[in-house]
């Protein structure tokens, strides 16, 4: 009899597990954000080829699915995979190279990390990355007399934080073959020292200088992307868009991609050169890339003075900033894009680059239109033109982290006018929801970074202790939307990914402590323990 019994039990748990679903892998134990309509939660998520299969509670899903894998999470808190915005996947690959100048509280450190970079390579150039002359002081550029003296035979250049402005010595103004009185050179671009240059060049002239450097190989390239990669994937990023790329660029992130190497969702924003518009003519997707949307350019960085106000500047009279693109110009590329289905996203600062956004996308877009053209940055907006975002249904693409960067002397910049500065809360009531970013290597590629200075409006140093402006802070909930769901949906991707839902990527990253219930000060440390893309594990804080 006990025999039966245990034949029938036996059978029982085989007929059970034959009825069940079979998935890759199993989640359970989770504190599950699925971020969905209802911002409910889950503890367990079945997924299959790289999508989820279903979410819900334990019981449910052991019961309802089987899986050689069971990954039994703890109790520790898991999210859609986050999504940057606004980010240079390349060029963070590129500043992971070249000498770090970030922090530097004086020139003199600047050129400090410059010798002993030099000191122990002998290299045949040297570029640096994120120096901030707001740090040093006297906010005064500083004149390149010392690189000159330091380095009298190779080019030297190295970009501002905003990568807006260089300083570069006189070898490298003279291979990029320049003059003082330049007709190449536009108004206000190059600062002078009486009738020589200073060494220091904004926007456009200081773009240039990046010839001056030898150009990276495909292979050194394609090395510089997938080093930045792996640098997302161990802050929780499974989803970027790339603001800007050169046909050659696209190439390198298509081979990568043929392969299989690139493994992060890539939306590439197009620089709208002539060979990039012949070749893109309508949206393209293929495996991890999309490319939907062109990229242009308004004005340059607040920091530089670069960001074209309405009015001067309130620390220096004589100057509105600097406008980098022509009316007529601005029309042709929208033009082009609403006639090939394309997204602008166009890079606004100043109050006058907004106003000339809004009303140049006006010119093309309906009320109620759904083409999400993009404001990239949206930091400083007259009072009269924030209704336009609304109006014309315009996505604020925001970066948190700039608010935190800046508010501690962009009142010197602009005065009264900062409290129309960084209105996220403002924006997001306008248009209903919005995506965040880090503008990285601008800024940290940390995610927690954006999460705490969009809620809390505070730098890592927890100034100013009751916040800055919070009457635009962003609720928990709201920024983890920009961070994951609003992101996706600025690419026309909501349905795809960006929430843990049924049918959508498997895309997901775990943490060590909860963001939604974490105190404040705790946030910037919180630590990527593992992160998923497609149900695959590509980074794991334990080995």
């Amino acid at each position: 009899m006990k025999k039966i019994v245990f034949g029938l039990f036996i059978m029982s748990f085989l007929t059970s597990c034959e009825m069940k679903q079979k998935a890759d892998f199993l989640i359970i134990n989770a504190k599950g954000y699925t971020v969905d309509k209802e911002f409910s939660t889950c503890s367990a998520i079945a997924v299959k080829d790289g999508k989820i299969l279903e979410v819900g509670e334990d019981n449910y899903i052991i019961a309802n699915y089987r899986a050689s894998e069971v990954l039994d999470l703890e109790g520790a808190p898991l999210y859609p995979g986050f999504n940057d915005a606004h980010c240079h996947l390349s060029m963070l690959g590129v500043a992971l190279s070249r000498v770090d100048l970030k922090e530097a509280s004086s020139f003199e450190e600047i050129l400090e990390r410059l010798k002993e970079r030099y000191d122990h390579s002998k290299p045949s150039f040297l570029a640096g990355d994120g120096w901030d002359q707001t740090l040093w002081g006297s906010d005064e550029f500083p004149s390149n007399g010392k690189l000159n003296e330091l380095f009298p035979d190779i080019p030297v250049v190295l970009f501002r934080i905003d990568y807006h402005a260089v300083i570069v010595n006189d070898v490298a103004i003279k291979l990029l073959g320049i003059t003082p009185g330049d007709s190449s050179i536009p108004e206000g671009e190059a600062i002078m020292e009486g009738n020589k240059f200073k060494g220091v060049f904004l926007e456009n002239t200081a773009e240039r200088f990046e010839s001056v450097l030898p150009e990276p190989t495909e292979q050194e390239m394609a090395d510089m992307i997938l080093i930045a990669q792996e640098e997302c994937f161990k802050n929780g990023l499974t989803s970027v868009t790339n603001a800007g790329g050169s046909l050659s660029l696209i190439k390198v992130v298509e081979k990568l991609n043929n392969n299989g190497d690139l493994k992060i969702r890539t939306n590439l924003a197009l620089t709208p050169s002539q060979e990039n518009l012949e070749r893109f003519t309508e949206p393209y997707n293929n495996g991890r890339i999309k490319i939907s949307s062109i990229k242009l350019f308004a004005d340059g960085a607040l920091g530089s003075r670069g960001a074209l106000m309405l009015e001067p500047y309130s620390d220096k009279s004589t100057t509105k900033g600097i406008s980098v693109i022509a009316q007529e110009e601005f029309d042709r590329l929208c033009k082009w894009a609403y006639n090939h289905n394309f997204q602008v996203s166009m890079h606004c600062i100043g109050d006058a680059a907004n106003r000339q956004a809004l009303n140049t996308y006006a010119k093309f877009l309906e009320p109620g239109n759904d083409r999400r053209w993009r404001i990239e940055h949206a930091q400083i907006i007259a009072p009269e033109d924030v209704p336009l975002f609304g109006k014309y249904s315009i996505v604020p693409s925001i970066q948190p982290t700039h608010a935190t960067s800046d508010m501690l002397w962009a009142d010197e910049r602009v005065g009264e006018r900062l409290k129309s500065a960084y209105i996220y809360k403002e924006l997001l009531d306008q248009v209903g929801w919005l995506p965040s970013g880090t503008d990285f290597p601008v800024e940290a590629v940390n995610p927690m970074y954006t999460f705490h200075s969009a809620v809390y409006r505070k730098n890592l140093d927890f100034v100013p202790s009751e916040g800055f402006q919070m009457e635009n802070a962003l609720t928990k909930e709201e920024t983890l939307r920009s961070m994951t769901i609003w992101a996706a949906k600025a690419s026309f991707e909501e349905n795809l990914k960006g929430s843990l839902e049924p049918g959508k990527f498997a895309d997901f990253v775990v943490l060590d402590k909860d963001i939604m219930t974490a105190p404040g000060k705790e946030i910037p440390d919180i630590k990527v323990t593992m992160t998923f893309v497609n149900g695959q594990k590509v980074y794991s804080l334990l080995p």
